[in-house]
C-alpha cells in the first residue's frame, strides 16, 4: 500500500469519528426531550451531551483503530479498489435507462398477471 492509501484511511476515520458523534448528539436530544431531562437540568444537560457524543464518537474511532488487522484490511480494501475500472457516465446511464425499462415491462406483466388472477378469483369466490 502507498502513502495515499493510508492518509485516506486516517480521513474515513475522522469521518466515521464525526458521523458517530453527530447521531450520538441527535440521539442525547431526543433522549432528552423524550424522559424531560433536557428541561429539567437545562444548565448542564446539553454541554454534557455534546461532550460525551464527541468523547464517544472519538472512542469508536480508536477503538475502531485498535486492531492491526483491520487497519491492514482496510488499507487493502482501498488497495483492491484502486485497481477496479468504473463505467463512464454514458455507459452508466445506458445501463440505467436498460434496468428502468426492463423493470417498467416486468411491472406491467406482473399487473396483467395480477388483474387476471384477481377476476378467477373473484369468479370463484362470488
Amino acid at each position: 500500500m502507498n502513502k495515499d492509501d493510508s492518509y485516506w484511511l486516517k480521513l474515513a476515520y475522522v469521518a466515521f469519528a464525526a458521523l458517530t458523534a453527530f447521531t450520538l448528539f441527535k440521539a442525547f436530544g431526543t433522549l432528552g426531550v423524550q424522559t424531560g431531562w433536557a428541561d429539567r437540568f437545562d444548565e448542564w444537560y446539553q454541554p454534557v451531551a455534546t461532550t460525551a457524543s464527541i468523547l464517544l464518537g472519538i472512542g469508536a474511532a480508536l477503538y475502531l483503530r485498535s486492531k492491526k488487522e483491520r487497519d491492514e484490511y482496510f488499507l487493502a480494501a482501498i488497495g483492491e479498489l484502486r485497481k477496479v475500472t468504473w463505467p463512464s457516465m454514458p455507459d452508466t446511464r445506458r445501463m440505467t435507462l436498460i434496468v428502468c425499462i426492463v423493470v417498467g415491462v416486468f411491472a406491467i406483466i406482473l399487473a396483467v398477471f395480477d388483474f387476471i388472477w384477481a377476476r378467477i378469483f373473484g369468479l370463484l369466490i362470488v
